[in-house]
């Protein structure tokens, strides 16, 4: 039996790795990691960065991604996935229209605010996600309003541009802003996309890693509350959730 498939495909810090998780509690749904992350072959707690087998994917990115597909899901399993950020191996993005059986859900986030403090936090630590409270939550980033300026629309350009072009395929698609992962009904949801029972058991067991307090993230707020009020975006600067 072929099992269905799909993709989750966004940006860093839109909510891709909390709905990994959440679809991985499911026991009819098995989705892996960043099967083409530059560095490795990120699974479920496990990484593959042997030079070795990076070559092999890359040369045949198409033929991976079909042997994913037909290897990675253990018995029992009914939907089967994995994450792929923009930016990763283009040529599998060039080749979707081709694979119309694959579903596709696309994850982005309105709030770039929260999304670049998130992400800058996790480029300066190395730590991209967590499951238990730590003090780490609480740190400050030292970062300005250009800085952050620019990561802004240099994302939400990405995610503009890939919108119009998902519309064009053939595949099932479903896009999802942060805000509605975390929305009543959702597993409902994400489990009728996937086309399975709803499972009450579905918790992500990540928490966040950042404070809901946008301001609280940063080491001098001020400058960065005047910007964003100034330009329109001040509301950027409540809690999302």
């Amino acid at each position: 039996m072929t099992l269905r498939r799909f993709l989750i495909i966004g940006l860093p810090r839109s909510g891709t790795t909390y709905l990994m998780t959440l679809l991985n509690a499911h026991p009819a749904i098995h989705c892996s990691g960043e099967q083409f992350n530059p560095y490795a072959i990120v699974g479920i707690g496990d990484r593959d960065d042997d030079p070795a087998h990076l070559l092999d994917r890359d040369r045949s990115p198409l033929v991976f991604m079909q042997r994913f597909f037909e290897t990675a899901a253990p018995p029992g399993v009914e939907r089967v996935g994995f994450k792929y950020m923009l930016g990763h191996n283009v040529r599998i993005l060039k080749r979707l229209a081709d694979h119309p059986d694959i579903d596709l859900i696309h994850v982005w986030r309105d709030n770039r605010l929260a999304q670049v403090s998130s992400l800058i936090k996790a480029e300066q630590t190395l730590r991209w996600a967590q499951s238990r409270p730590d003090d780490h939550i609480h740190e400050k980033i030292n970062v300005g309003p250009r800085r952050i300026c620019q990561r802004w629309h240099e994302m939400a350009s990405m995610d503009t541009l890939f919108a119009h072009w998902l519309d064009s395929l053939p595949n099932r698609r479903l896009t999802l802003e942060y805000r509605q992962l975390f929305a009543p009904g959702f597993r409902e949801r994400i489990t009728g996309f996937l086309g399975v029972a709803p499972d009450p058991g579905m918790k992500s067991p990540l928490v966040k890693q950042s404070p809901d307090d946008i301001l609280a993230r940063f080491k001098y707020p001020d400058p960065i509350a005047r910007y964003f009020r100034e330009i329109g975006f001040g509301h950027w600067l409540d809690p999302e959730i």
